[in-house]
């Protein structure tokens, strides 16, 4: 047995390393590429370009995109919110909306069956897989109507394959061929990648100072390289909090920046988290969760004593009555609850109204079973 978790943990340890070595090693390859191309196909108006660009396009994604839109986590005028989305539309990572209706839906079911980049579903899914499916990318009508109402993100939404386009049209202008190759096309890929490490790192790997209902972590360099983003498990703790790193070592430039444009008048209603807020959230996590937890045992059985109970409805049914239909449903039935018990059992974090509706199923198999049992005659 010892032999056996050893071996196991040896094949996560391995895992885990391979996944470290696989994300961190393209941009390990760009960087060795900018050392070897100095002077030649790289020069420092290249680099400066690729800087800059790359920093507005982070900052309107992450100020931008995601705490203002999304999470509401400050109010700016309307000159300055268009300034800083046309900045995020620079990143390649679509139109405002689009991206915020994205992120709400990963928030309202994180790392649980509906979750757009979880990586429970495969490191990979998380990090670039889920962007394949397009069922991924939900309505804006559907998880982010207010912002259809808000005629600067409408604008920029309509606008932002022109944005895009003079993101690489700038810095060829500015700084040739070369400029375009850096701060356009691997700056691309740089911001991008960056990105999905949020969605596929910091659910993987780091440090959990909040419990949460998922599997949010926190991981220094990712906050480092993603402008503050990084502290993910602490913003999933508090999600309209304006600022992710609530450590004074948690670097947060997202939150530096916000934190200036406060201080001079650009932006209000910055949200905050006190301390006697964060306590009391630690409080409701663990009670949630140990809510959760007995919810999951109660499904398994019940789904289990249900099972059961059709099961022998089932083979009743085939011994005094031959009626297709019937074999046809109850086989349905005790497919949905093999379902239902492969999820509750699996490691996704189900909430509780997704529990609850498991519950809600369960029965509702049951009756159906047992008022075709009657109506045949097998019960």
């Amino acid at each position: 047995m010892t032999r056996m978790k050893y071996s196991a943990r040896l094949q996560d340890t391995l895992h885990k390393a391979s996944i470290v070595v696989l994300v961190t090693a393209p941009l390990l390859g760009i960087a060795t590429a900018m050392i070897f191309a100095w002077q030649r196909i790289f020069f420092p108006r290249d680099l400066v370009l690729l800087l800059v660009i790359h920093t507005l396009a982070c900052m309107g994604i992450t100020v931008g995109y995601h705490r203002m839109l999304t999470h509401q986590g400050f109010s700016a005028p309307a000159w300055l919110r268009m300034i800083i989305l046309i900045c995020g539309a620079m990143a390649f990572e679509g139109t405002p909306t689009q991206w915020a209706a994205t992120h709400i839906k990963h928030h309202a079911h994180s790392d649980e069956e509906g979750d757009p980049h979880s990586p429970l579903e495969g490191f990979w899914h998380a990090h670039i897989g889920w962007l394949f499916a397009r069922t991924n990318f939900p309505e804006a009508r559907t998880y982010a109507p207010h912002l259809l109402q808000d005629p600067v993100v409408l604008f920029v939404s309509r606008t932002t394959p022109f944005w895009m386009a003079l993101s690489l049209f700038v810095p060829f202008v500015l700084g040739g061929w070369t400029g375009f190759v850096w701060a356009g096309l691997v700056r691309v890929f740089c911001t991008t990648h960056i990105t999905w490490s949020v969605n596929s790192v910091c659910h993987t790997f780091g440090s959990r100072e909040f419990e949460t209902t998922d599997a949010s972590r926190n991981h220094w360099l990712v906050g480092l390289l993603a402008y503050g983003e990084g502290w993910h498990n602490n913003h999933h703790a508090f999600p309209r909090n304006a600022f992710h790193g609530m450590r004074w070592w948690q670097v947060d430039c997202s939150g530096l920046f916000i934190r200036f444009c406060e201080k001079i008048g650009l932006m209000t209603e910055v949200q905050r988290v006190t301390p006697e807020a964060a306590e009391a959230q630690r409080v409701r996590a663990l009670r949630t969760r140990g809510t959760i937890e007995i919810l999951r045992m109660q499904l398994q059985y019940s789904a289990e004593s249900a099972q059961a109970e059709i099961e022998r409805i089932f083979q009743t049914s085939i011994a005094t009555v031959d009626d297709r239909t019937l074999h046809t449903r109850m086989m349905e039935y005790l497919q949905r609850l093999s379902e239902i018990r492969r999820s509750v059992s699996s490691p996704m974090f189900l909430k509780r109204p997704r529990l609850e509706g498991y519950a809600a199923q369960i029965q509702t198999l049951l009756e159906q079973a047992r008022a075709m049992a009657r109506q045949t005659g097998a019960a």
